[in-house]
């Protein structure tokens, strides 16, 4: 591979799949290699250090990544460059990263594989292409009147894929209820370091074929394999649902009210919360305005809609309860309905319109539902000692937090101090029993983290574990080296 530079790389790589599917254009690379917010900060000589290619079936994959084993060439996996936090952020720490960091490699996009490939009713499943939309598929089974949906909902649902959504382990608002990706993939099609293809898991939910390789590719952020298509488990749509969002000047007022309608309906389907100043500045730019103050939305699942004004009675008395004065509640036929959930949705836009520096980092974490109120407690200390602007947002329901830190990452003494907020915001809930990330992923830039996670725990041999698995799926580091542990090249 020494002697081998770009262009031999792209000879070879056009030999096996078309000009048509493989390029070099510093444009063309820019958009694959990261997202628009961190395209300024792609480095200028990756049309130099890189190709990218567009394989469109599990036999492309194949060949390309057996050239790749052979010249020991490292390849990033890429779907729609949508995944979040210090793991791989809003401005793509890791990718940057790695891009910076690799001499070549091949940027293999799998967004282009779009076709569904199966779908049963009566069994609960749809089988699909790595690059169909979460979006495209949940229209598919609205357009078909299934019946059915997909429950996992990133904020990016509209334009993340089914393949990097399993790498990712993605999850979403209805984490609380439904869980990440992990609960959802009943099977996958991917192709590991050697360029062997491997079809695992099944068509059903029960299913034991020895040591669960389904679940270690899920979340496995694209180092074990590049996935082809993945068998998902679907489940029925809810009939109706009722929306809760309300306000109270502090947070652990909003806390216990939640606690209250969980204790009385269950799981709800979402549980979301928004600071005080995340209200603020959501209202500065959609000026969408129910009221002020720390924010929850939940979504109670309803059969009938004739219980829609017995079940918002029960809620008022609890909001009552906890002398709650400002809040709305609506059914899905309800105009505020959608408004509401679009509140939530603009958390992280409205983030970055009102900054005041120059990035957003959003941080991932996780930590136990009885732990947030102290978790929000402490970062807004971090808030006070550092003067720094860190709003806090995120799903309530399974704990998972996101911090959204403001900063200058071109300036290397504030990207410095970045780092070590980030470092005690994500250190702060291992310490609760949580978590440095619970959707986001580990990237490259939450490697140290993962480790100090482990030795917190006294399980420091769980990352040797972990890399001889990596060793077994892909012997010679090819697969997006670098990320998730730390293997020399």
């Amino acid at each position: 591979m020494m002697n081998m530079n770009i262009n031999e790389i792209q000879r070879r790589l056009v030999k096996i799949l078309g000009e048509d599917k493989v390029s070099t254009d510093p444009v063309t690379l820019s958009l694959y290699a990261s997202d628009p917010v961190s395209f300024p900060m792609i480095p200028e000589d990756l049309s130099k250090k890189f190709v990218v290619v567009m394989s469109s079936n599990i036999e492309e994959i194949t060949e390309v990544v057996k050239l790749a084993s052979r010249e020991n060439i490292p390849i990033i996996p890429q779907g729609a460059s949508t995944s979040l936090a210090l793991g791989s952020s809003v401005i793509s720490l890791s990718a940057l990263n790695q891009l910076e960091t690799l001499k070549y490699g091949i940027i293999m996009f799998t967004g282009s594989m779009r076709r569904i490939l199966e779908f049963s009713k009566t069994d609960r499943y749809i089988k699909t292409e790595a690059g169909v939309r979460i979006d495209e598929l949940n229209d598919y089974l609205d357009n078909n009147d299934t019946g059915l949906f997909f429950p996992v909902d990133p904020a990016s649902s509209r334009a993340a894929t089914v393949g990097g959504a399993v790498a990712s382990g993605a999850g979403g608002l209805r984490g609380a209820r439904y869980g990440t990706m992990r609960e959802w993939v009943l099977g996958l099609e991917f192709v590991d370091g050697l360029g062997r293809i491997h079809r695992v898991g099944c068509r059903t939910v029960k299913c034991r074929q020895g040591y669960d390789l389904t679940r270690l590719l899920v979340g496995s952020e694209g180092t074990l394999g590049v996935i082809y298509s993945a068998i998902l488990k679907l489940w029925p749509k809810p009939h109706h649902i009722l929306r809760t969002l309300f306000y109270s000047e502090r947070f652990i007022e909003s806390f216990k009210t939640f606690l209250d309608i969980r204790e009385r309906f269950g799981v709800p389907l979402i549980a979301e919360y928004l600071s005080n100043r995340l209200v603020e500045k959501i209202r500065e730019t959609t000026e969408i305005w129910f009221g002020d103050g720390h924010a929850i939305i939940t979504d109670i699942e309803i059969e009938d809609l004739s219980l829609v004004d017995k079940f918002s009675k029960e809620i008022e008395s609890i909001l009552a309860r906890n002398n709650i004065k400002s809040y709305v509640i609506a059914s899905n036929r309800d105009p505020d309905f959608e408004k509401i959930y679009f509140l939530r949705k603009s958390m992280y836009p409205s983030a970055l319109k009102t900054r005041k520096m120059k990035y957003i980092i959003t941080e991932d974490i996780v930590v136990p539902i009885t732990k947030i109120p102290e978790y929000v407690e402490f970062v807004e200390t971090l808030r006070r000692r550092y003067e720094r602007d860190i709003e806090v947002g995120g799903h309530l329901g399974d704990g998972n937090l996101h911090p959204k830190l403001e900063g200058d990452l071109d300036d290397p003494k504030d990207r410095d101090l970045v780092m070590k907020i980030g470092r005690e915001i994500a250190l702060k809930a291992v310490e609760l029993g949580g978590s440095v990330s619970a959707e986001h992923g580990i990237g490259t830039m939450k490697i140290d983290l993962l480790i100090e996670e482990f030795r917190y725990r006294g399980s420091e041999a769980s990352i040797d574990l972990m890399r001889e698995i990596k060793k077994t799926f892909d012997p010679k580091n090819i697969l997006n080296p670098g990320r998730v542990i730390p293997i020399e090249r």
